[in-house]
């Protein structure tokens, strides 16, 4: 009787471990920080979401992509509109201005 009540827990606390796992969402998307001051300073806006989206007009004085499997396409026209500028497809940081509107995330 013991043995089967123990089985009984080890195979639950498993399977909760799993649920936790699963539920807690622990594949991290690509993103991209932007700061509005330079060397990384000020208030800072950061965007992760697949597809295009818009970067703050008023936070392109430094950035820091961290790649974690998604790629980004970097666009100087909104809307990810135009020719692709750049294309991170790895970790990079800048603590310099930069000029793109938009970044496309390939998800």
């Amino acid at each position: 009787m013991r043995k089967r009540h123990a089985l009984r827990t080890a195979v639950s606390a498993t399977m909760l471990a799993g649920a936790l796992v699963l539920g807690s969402g622990t594949a991290i998307a690509s993103s991209f920080l932007s700061w509005s001051g330079p060397q990384n300073t000020g208030s800072a806006r950061e965007v992760f979401a697949c597809g295009c989206n818009e970067i703050d007009p008023g936070h392109k004085a430094a950035y820091r992509f961290t790649y974690t499997g998604q790629t980004a396409a970097m666009y100087n026209e909104e809307g990810c509109r135009g020719k692709v500028h750049t294309t991170f497809r790895g970790s990079q940081e800048s603590r310099g201005a930069f000029g793109w509107k938009s970044v496309f995330f390939h998800c």
